[in-house]
């Protein structure tokens, strides 16, 4: 990643498996490698950016299929995150997609949700003033 010194060693492997993860699905989409594979991160923004040859993605009969590779590509932060988040833990949140077919370029932009540790309770305190409150002098309040 880019400003590797203003990165976490977390936030530089998280860039560095989103990368992997993009690398082996464009792989598996267009049965090519990419030109190149970015990774830009600052805080918890990350984003990719693909270089890709348009002519793999069109095939041999040199027709457009600019809005098929957008359809197509619209999957790929879905797939990112869920990749991500099995291999290594860690939650992306999908957030923007640009995509220029014409020019090979695609940019993927995700939020990386802070990890919270195993004991922190705050997620079991979310719904605790939904509960109607009982003072325990009387009955509880039936559900």
């Amino acid at each position: 990643m880019d400003a590797a010194d203003d990165q976490t060693p977390q936030a530089l492997a998280l860039g560095t498996l989103a990368r992997e993860v993009l690398v082996d699905l464009y792989r598996a989409l267009s049965g090519h490698t990419p030109k190149a594979v970015r990774v830009y991160g600052e805080d918890d923004a990350l984003l990719l950016l693909l270089r890709f040859d348009p002519a793999e993605l069109t095939g041999a009969s040199e027709v457009s299929f600019e809005p098929l590779i957008d359809t197509t590509f619209i999957a790929l932060p879905s797939m990112i995150a869920s990749a991500v988040q099995r291999r290594a833990g860690r939650t992306l949140y999908p957030g923007n997609l640009s995509v220029c077919a014409d020019r090979g370029l695609a940019v993927f932009a995700f939020s990386a949700l802070e990890e919270r540790p195993a004991n922190d309770t705050r997620a079991d305190q979310l719904f605790a003033a939904l509960t109607p409150a009982w003072s325990g002098d009387s009955e509880p309040p039936s559900p």
